[in-house]
This record gives C-alpha cells, structure tokens and sequence, in this order.
C-alpha cells in the first residue's frame, strides 16, 4: 500500500479508503525498549488491551530480532521503514522511532 503524502511531503492520516491511522506514538520509546516491544505495546494501545492480550506472536510476522537491529539508536542507524499486517492492523515503523497502527478493514 502506498503512503500519501500533502504537497509539502507530511504523512496523512487517512491513506486509503478502509485504513485510518488508530494510534502514533512519535518517538514514545522509554530508553532501553526494544522497538519490537514497542510495536506491541502500540498495537495494545491501538486495540484498548494490555500487551498480553495480543494472542499473536509478532514473529508470526516479523523477525523481531531483526527489528530491533534494523534501526538501532547507533550512528549507523539506516533510515527508512518497515510495514507489515499484524493481527487486522497495518503497522509502519520509522526508523526515528515513530510507530503508525492503522486498522485495517476487511475487503
């Protein structure tokens, strides 16, 4: 899926006809959180449960590991993002941290 963007290159909330964004968390990361622990807090948060309700594992569909090394805090760090379909959400990590879930509806 493509993202949309206004003129002046901002991300819009509403990219398409059945995905809204639910919940960002813009660089909310606690010092020391793996980003892979961060996307499942998110998705909780998206959802109104705990982290411990999300039934499926996120290395059902993501290597968390590899999260987690993907886009480290290092000067090395690569820019860029990931998106992937998790458990009827899309989610879209930035590699400055932010976390989009969007929710996306059955076609």
């Amino acid at each position: 899926m493509a993202e949309r963007t206004t003129e002046d290159g901002e991300r819009t909330d509403r990219l398409d006809a059945g995905t809204e964004v639910v919940y960002s968390a813009a660089n909310e990361r606690a010092p020391g959180t793996d980003l892979s622990v961060a996307v499942i807090e998110s998705l909780a948060e998206a959802k109104g449960v705990t982290p411990i309700d999300i039934e499926q594992p996120l290395y059902d569909v993501v290597d968390p590991d590899a999260l987690d090394r993907l886009f480290t805090d290092g000067e090395s760090s690569v820019s860029g993002r990931v998106v992937f379909d998790f458990d009827a959400h899309e989610i879209t990590v930035h590699s400055d941290g932010d976390i989009l879930v969007r929710r996306v509806e059955p076609r």
